[in-house]
């Protein structure tokens, strides 16, 4: 089937194949997931690539430094970006970079990153020159809307260069994780060609989807290969029943044969995702799951995530409550050579109505890597061995929940 893009949209050559991720407001790029039904379902991973972890603070000195080297153009989409040292640190490089005629497209959440952004952040930033866009403002005719929010953190340099995970520009962000207010997460920095057009491919079609325009032919430079690393970056949309970022986990949770080392900021698993881990803890998987203890942001979300431990712990699944401080990163270790690092938790927000964005990556050293974190994160966590009953009451609401996204639109 041939395909005619509209003026003024660039087209990425597919590699043999795979499906074509196209529209008439964004670039056409291949996708990481194979075509439905097909006979392997796991993402499809390109090979080319070098992807490097990143964790708590230190992602803005990284983003810093990216900054500092961009020469044709800087494309920042992130949830939250509050006023404060992290903001101001970052707010001075663009500045720097715009005035060097850098084209600096900065989109922003109208949810996540309302109040002090718009009154002291975005005025520095557009007087410096930077483009700065809000991804579905809050409109009364269109309430619903609230829902539907781009909570990925995706930076992308002279599309040559691109930052994906758990981040947001906020000073609880900065720190090593170890204590109350430094919140722990974790991060990638990538190289080469199909994971970069498609993290590029993501932010064009959020940029324009939010009043931008098509983004110019050179943001999809033709690069070489970088190293060793098969990867891809899969996206969803932020829009009920959206449901790429729930087949990635699936399949690549299925594929699971020794371990299966999950962290989750937010972790609400719907009962398909409970008889997966179950099924694979049965197979002789080591399955582990950490997420947040006593210091969270949103004390519901703990209720709900509590709901779950119930049958997993019955079945063996293994399970951890970190204590430091707020565990906010979205990963997943599979085996010795397979992991995911992203903005994607596994509860129904996520996995139905939120932009989302994960980096799959098949490479034994940043696996090693991310299971060595894994493991440094435990010694200071709690292992749950039982659960009080009335978190069955809850468990019935996180059903519900579950139930009325899965049928909403």
């Amino acid at each position: 089937m041939s395909h005619t893009p509209p003026q003024g949209t660039l087209v990425v050559p597919p590699h043999p194949g795979l499906q074509l991720v196209q529209g008439p407001l964004q670039p056409i790029v291949p996708t990481a997931l194979p075509p439905e039904g097909a006979s392997e379902p796991c993402p499809q991973l390109l090979p080319g690539h070098q992807v490097e972890l990143v964790c708590n603070g230190h992602i803005f000195q990284v983003i810093e430094r990216e900054i500092a080297r961009a020469r044709s153009s800087i494309h920042l989409c992130i949830y939250i970006w509050r006023p404060g040292k992290v903001s101001d640190r970052l707010v001075a490089a663009l500045e720097e970079r715009a005035r060097a005629g850098v084209a600096c497209r900065l989109l922003v959440d109208a949810v996540g990153s309302r109040g002090g952004f718009e009154k002291h952040v975005r005025p520095r930033l557009e007087r410096a020159g930077c483009e700065v866009r809000r991804f579905h403002p809050p409109r009364l005719r269109r309430f619903w809307r609230l829902l539907l929010r781009n909570h990925r953190k995706l930076l992308v340099i002279d599309g040559r260069v691109g930052l994906t995970g758990g981040w947001c520009i906020s000073d609880e962000w900065d720190g090593h994780g170890q204590r109350e207010h430094e919140w722990r997460d974790t991060n990638v920095r990538v190289l080469g060609p199909a994971a970069l057009a498609q993290m590029q491919a993501t932010f064009s079609e959020d940029w324009q989807h939010s009043g931008g325009e098509p983004l110019p032919p050179d943001s999809f430079p033709s690069l070489a290969p970088e190293g060793p690393a098969r990867a891809a970056f899969i996206q969803s949309r932020a829009r009920p029943g959206a449901e790429p970022a729930e087949q990635m986990l699936e399949a690549v949770f299925s594929s699971a044969r020794r371990r299966l080392w999950i962290s989750s900021g937010y972790f609400a698993i719907n009962d398909a995702f409970t008889r997966l881990l179950i099924r694979q803890r049965h197979a002789g998987v080591d399955v582990r799951v950490l997420v947040p203890g006593p210091i969270n942001d949103v004390p519901v979300a703990r209720a709900m995530q509590r709901s779950t431990y119930r049958s997993l712990l019955k079945h063996g699944v293994r399970i951890w409550e970190y204590q430091p401080s707020m565990m906010h990163a979205k990963t997943a270790v599979v085996d010795e050579d397979q992991c995911i690092v992203g903005s994607t938790n596994l509860d129904p927000f996520s996995l139905n109505v939120l932009q989302e964005g994960s980096l799959v990556v098949k490479d034994p050293a940043l696996t090693t890597a991310l299971a060595r974190a894994f493991l440094e994160d435990l010694d200071v966590s709690r292992e749950v061995h039982t659960t009080p009953w009335y978190y069955l009451l809850i468990s019935g609401m996180r059903r519900v929940l579950w139930w009325i996204f899965d049928r909403f639109d």
